[in-house]
């Protein structure tokens, strides 16, 4: 005996064995629950068996009814092509009947117009058989009145094609009558705007005429304010005095070569700058100069001619040229302030203007061109005393300046 035998054996074979031998009891139960189950089987096919006789009745009574339905559609079917026939016919019968009363409108008219052409030859019937018999009766008169109605058959077509050209020039006319409606209807309304803009254009031009009153009345009062003396003259003529400026100006112009009439763009030039000479007078030491003492003795023309423009830009420029000379925070900062009485400078006559020119460096600048240079004399200077001051290596800043090398050296 092998081991998968007494495995099989234990574990498959045991059930095998157990049901070997049934008991009656466990039949007997098996039997009634299959008995049930039979009875229940049958129970539902009874009812199902109902279901399907009404199904089978419900069925017959629909197909009944679709036969008496399509009895009664064939029946309509009928009904309407009958009814269509009958459609046809009247509307046939209608448009003879349209037809027919069209064609008798057309024949009354032509009856009237006959009533009238009969009408009309009965009127002049007399006249008529008057000129017939002045005519007389022979083949002269016959060809005499022959030509006599085609003359007037002729001047009958003429008036028709007269009458005609008439009517199209009437719907000619009509046309331009509507077109220059329209365009007077669109010059109307362009001529309702341009009122509106000119009405606008005229409050515009009221309102424009008040700012420039008011504007007027403000450039009146800085005006005013600037006619009188204040701190930018002093600070102007401060900055003038102090700046170190050659001692003739002189206009900047080109000249011509020396030697051809032709340029030379190549040739390059020596110019021998002089060295710094020291001065040999003992100085004191040096000092800071204060605002409120007179000037230097020595005063250069350009320095006077400077200070006279300057004084006169204080008194006649406007705020332009305000702006061109000092910058933003000087101008509200010196403008703001009120004139103070210890200037400087004192009031002077025009001596300058300023002109813009070539700068001869290849561009244009501004710079002051005097009237007359021959009117412009040199401040009288006071004799001071010498007063010995021990040595010092600083220098002070009137003795500099007086030392220092000038600008219109090298210009000889």
């Amino acid at each position: 005996v092998s081991k998968r035998h007494i495995i099989s054996k234990l574990f498959f074979d045991v059930a095998l064995e157990e049901q070997a031998a049934p008991d009656a009891e466990t039949l007997q139960n098996e039997l009634d629950k299959v008995k049930a189950q039979l009875s229940m089987k049958e129970k539902e096919k009874r009812e199902c068996q109902a279901v399907v006789d009404g199904l089978r009745d419900t069925l017959d009574v629909r197909n009944a009814t679709i036969e008496s339905l399509q009895k009664v559609l064939g029946e309509t079917e009928m009904l309407c092509s009958s009814l269509k026939k009958q459609m046809k016919f009247l509307e046939q019968q209608q448009e003879d009947s349209r037809s027919s009363k069209e064609e008798a409108r057309r024949l009354r008219n032509k009856l009237r117009t006959m009533e009238r052409i009969e009408l009309l030859l009965q009127s002049q019937r007399p006249e008529v058989e008057e000129m017939i018999r002045e005519m007389g009766v022979g083949q002269a008169a016959v060809e005499q009145l022959a030509i006599y109605c085609v003359s007037l058959k002729k001047e009958y077509e003429n008036l028709k094609e007269a009458r005609k050209v008439s009517v199209e020039m009437t719907e000619k006319l009509k046309k331009e009558l509507f077109s220059v409606n329209n365009k007077l209807q669109k010059t109307t309304s362009d001529l309702e705007k341009t009122q509106e803009e000119l009405k606008s254009t005229q409050k515009d031009l009221k309102n424009a005429d008040k700012e420039i009153l008011s504007l007027k009345k403000k450039i009146d009062i800085l005006q005013d304010t600037l006619k009188v003396p204040s701190v930018t003259r002093e600070t102007l003529s401060r900055l003038v005095f102090e700046s170190p400026t050659p001692v003739e100006l002189r206009h900047p112009k080109l000249h011509r070569p020396a030697h051809s009439d032709e340029i030379n763009l190549d040739a390059t030039f020596d110019v021998d700058t002089p060295e710094h000479q020291p001065c040999t007078s003992p100085f004191s030491p040096a000092k800071r100069q204060k605002l409120d003492k007179r000037p230097p003795p020595v005063v250069n023309l350009a320095k006077k001619v400077l200070k006279e423009t300057v004084e006169n830009w204080a008194d006649d420029v406007e705020d332009d040229v305000l702006k061109g000379l000092l910058p933003a925070f000087i101008r509200n900062s010196v403008l703001s302030k009120k004139p103070s009485l210890g200037s400087l400078l004192g009031p002077h006559k025009n001596m300058g203007t300023v002109r813009t020119g070539y700068d001869g460096m290849g561009g244009r600048t501004k710079f002051i061109q005097p009237t007359n240079l021959a009117e412009i004399r040199p401040l009288a200077v006071k004799s001071r005393r010498k007063v010995s001051r021990p040595a010092s290596g600083s220098s002070s800043t009137s003795s500099s300046s007086s030392s220092q090398a000038r600008l219109d050296s090298f210009l000889q």
